[in-house]
């Protein structure tokens, strides 16, 4: 989920203003610090389990660097203050400011058509230009959703650069028109090295050693550029399976969307230069400057950094996910100027929970949310919303059913809210009726304006026949990503197989389409009846088409 945001407006000013007064009446002393974080951090102060650094800062000054759990299982090494992990995604801020070095430098803008220095991208009818790249509003395709069609999910081969920018730049079509939509990806940093290398001259490890790392005095960051490089102090990645702890390291040459070795050290330096403006006031303001979609409204991303709040305070972060590493890296200007960076080496480790645990208990004067003002649930006026919905974006099909007296969204409750709108988790919901009296529509709203759209497909899941199943077997075929793929019924269940080895069970939902592992399938049919394309929906692939093969 995306922090709340205003809906209009910059905020550029508001990280000006000076930093507030913490709640403490004197600053915290390094004994009230680790007490914190000993206690944020304690499922993980253990030498039988992988863990996390943390590092605090206020106002350029280290308050506390530590570590918890373990570096490498195996060899009984902690984790440490020095201790270098994998960044995740918190690297993009890096790449953008690469690229906002050369726009410093002259040799491009950032609302140049991405073309000019990126031929091999296809015309899509608007430009994609510079800035798209960076806001995750091009509408590109996401790598890694291709290659797993391909057959070959990340972790299964080594990618390397040149095979992520051939599938991209051999899509066809785009999620949304350029602008339009906010949908985060990583296809667009992966372009951006290329055009930095084309743009500098220099290989882009060369480039952000150059004119990032060795200026600022990072000694510690580099880019996983070669993963099977030796790096002393390199935390290995953890992944926890059937109880039991395996390695999960990133091994493949893809970096700038992800890949930078760094500690917690750098991190808080990299924040301090933030603040400074060390690189330039030009460059670093672009960095938090959010983007606006064609529609007005401004969107939480700026150039590889989220700018929004935090309990009503501002913030600055990103956080980051690459096999078993999680991170995040956040800044708070109107809190003294506090930093605060985690770096875990755990699948599915809550960095940004234990990040926002650090600064409520540093700063329990911040406002709490409002609590969500629901009222009793008339379980009689949902009867007639019961049923299945599909989103129009990645037509992933949702069921709305009672399920021991309470109308429930996929398995989630949904609750009245007083002002006629409904609760899912924490997704707000509007039911919508069409004059017609028989289109149902169920509306989310996104932190930042936007909205999705789930349309009634039909009463009660689809339960189809052999025959029908039968009736879409096949061979479909896709040149964009180079796979054909075998479509068959195997135990009267159908399945989908990108390559020999790989199968995908699909589970029927509404008529003509399935649930895949990680997506959604379904199929138009020809006038004979048979399956004619099979169509393929995910979060970062919105619909991607392969063809009968006759």
């Amino acid at each position: 989920m995306r922090p709340h945001l205003p809906a209009t407006g910059s905020l550029t000013a508001l990280l000006l203003c000076a930093g507030a007064a913490p709640a403490w009446s004197q600053a915290p002393t390094t004994a009230q610090l680790t007490a914190i974080t000993d206690k944020v951090f304690a499922p993980w102060n253990s030498t039988h389990s992988p863990g996390c650094a943390v590092g605090i800062a206020r106002s350029g000054t280290t308050l506390l660097e530590r570590g918890y759990g373990m570096a490498d299982l195996a060899g009984g090494r902690p984790i440490t203050p020095g201790t270098i992990l994998e960044s995740g995604s918190v690297a993009k801020q890096f790449t953008a400011t690469a690229v906002m070095l050369l726009v410093a430098d002259g040799k491009l803008r950032l609302e140049d058509d991405a073309r000019s220095y990126l031929p091999e991208l296809p015309t899509y009818g608007r430009p994609i230009t510079v800035r798209h790249l960076l806001t995750h509003t091009s509408g590109l395709r996401e790598w890694s959703n291709l290659v797993a069609w391909q057959g070959w999910p990340r972790g299964t081969r080594v990618h390397t650069q040149g095979d992520a920018f051939r599938i991209i730049t051999s899509q066809r079509a785009l999620n949304y028109p350029v602008g339009d939509h906010y949908s985060y990806t990583n296809s667009g940093y992966l372009l951006a090295r290329t055009l930095v290398e084309r743009v500098s001259g220099q290989d882009f490890e060369t480039f952000t050693a150059q004119r990032i790392f060795a200026p600022l005095g990072l000694t510690h960051t580099s880019w996983r550029g070669n993963f099977t490089r030796i790096v002393p102090g390199l935390a290995q990645a953890y992944r926890r399976t059937r109880g039991e702890w395996q390695l999960d390291m990133p091994n493949d040459h893809v970096i700038a969307a992800g890949g930078l070795w760094t500690t917690v050290g750098d991190w808080l330096a990299w924040n301090e230069h933030l603040t400074k403006r060390t690189l330039g006031g030009a460059v670093v303001d672009s960095l938090s400057r959010r983007m606006r979609l064609t529609n007005g409204i401004d969107i939480g991303y700026a150039l590889g950094l989220m700018v929004g709040e935090y309990r009503g305070t501002p913030q600055i972060a990103h956080s980051g996910s690459t096999a078993g590493y999680s991170t995040y890296l956040a800044r708070y200007p109107q809190l003294g100027n506090l930093s605060i960076a985690v770096l875990c080496n755990s699948a599915g480790a809550p960095a940004t929970n234990y990040t926002h645990a650090i600064v409520d208990a540093l700063h329990p004067e911040l406002a709490r949310p409002a609590a969500r003002d629901t009222v009793a649930a008339d379980l009689a006026s949902l009867l007639p919303w019961r049923g299945l919905y599909e989103d129009t974006r990645w037509h992933s099909v949702a069921i709305m059913d009672t399920v021991s007296g309470t109308m429930r969204l996929d398995g989630a409750p949904v609750r009245p809210l007083r002002d006629g709108t409904y609760l899912i988790g924490s997704q707000v919901m509007r039911l919508a009726m069409d004059a017609d009296g028989r289109t149902r529509t169920l509306r989310t709203v996104t932190s930042d304006g936007d909205s999705v759209v789930h349309r009634w497909r039909q009463a009660e899941r689809w339960r189809p026949g052999l025959a029908e199943l039968q009736s879409l077997a096949g061979r479909y075929t896709s040149d964009e990503i180079g796979v054909t793929f075998v479509v068959a019924v195997q135990n009267g269940t159908l399945t989908v197989s990108s390559r020999p080895g790989v199968v995908d069970t699909l589970t029927p939902t509404a008529r003509d389409a399935f649930d895949g592992s990680d997506n959604a399938v379904w199929f138009t049919r020809g006038r004979n009846g048979t399956g004619r394309e099979m169509h393929f929906g995910a979060s970062r692939v919105w619909h991607f088409t392969a063809g009968r093969v006759p």
